[in-house]
């Protein structure tokens, strides 16, 4: 496990969508002052691809990374979030060090329609869609209500 670097909830209030980084570890605020928590893998043509880990914490601080994921990675709307601010309080509160995501992540996205279905990783490679019958996420961002309705949080 590498590093992190520690940023204050106050101090980095918005990030510039230029500024996310891959390893960046957000805070989410939810209702009654609990946060959740998650962390930037990759970037994508759409956003951001991120995974959310299964922990809600009291304050908006993440000294150490002893959460587990919490479902598939999903696609951020990086810039409404992050940037924007136009919805739900989405914060950068420190960067892991040197990481790195998986090249053998198995999560792929869809979209299309009928005969022209497409497949894409959290690299951005797509491939067609061979085989019909698979549940996989849309290729699509989500902003806050749609994160915290997805997860139950």
């Amino acid at each position: 496990m590498s590093a992190l670097k520690i940023f204050d909830w106050n101090k980095k209030i918005k990030t510039k969508l230029r500024n996310i980084k891959n390893g960046d570890i957000f805070c989410f605020e939810l209702s009654g002052h609990k946060y959740g928590v998650g962390r930037i893998m990759t970037q994508n043509s759409l956003g951001h691809v991120a995974e959310i880990f299964d922990k809600v914490l009291s304050s908006p601080v993440v000294d150490s990374l002893t959460f587990e994921r919490l479902g598939d990675p999903i696609i951020l709307d990086s810039y409404s979030l992050f940037d924007l601010k136009a919805e739900g309080d989405w914060r950068i509160v420190a960067h892991q060090v040197d990481y790195q995501p998986s090249n053998e992540e198995g999560v792929r996205f869809v979209y299309g329609v009928a005969d022209n279905v497409r497949l894409v990783d959290i690299f951005d490679n797509e491939t067609a869609l061979i085989e019909q019958g698979g549940k996989y996420p849309l290729y699509s961002p989500m902003g806050d209500e749609e994160v915290k309705e997805l997860f139950g949080i």
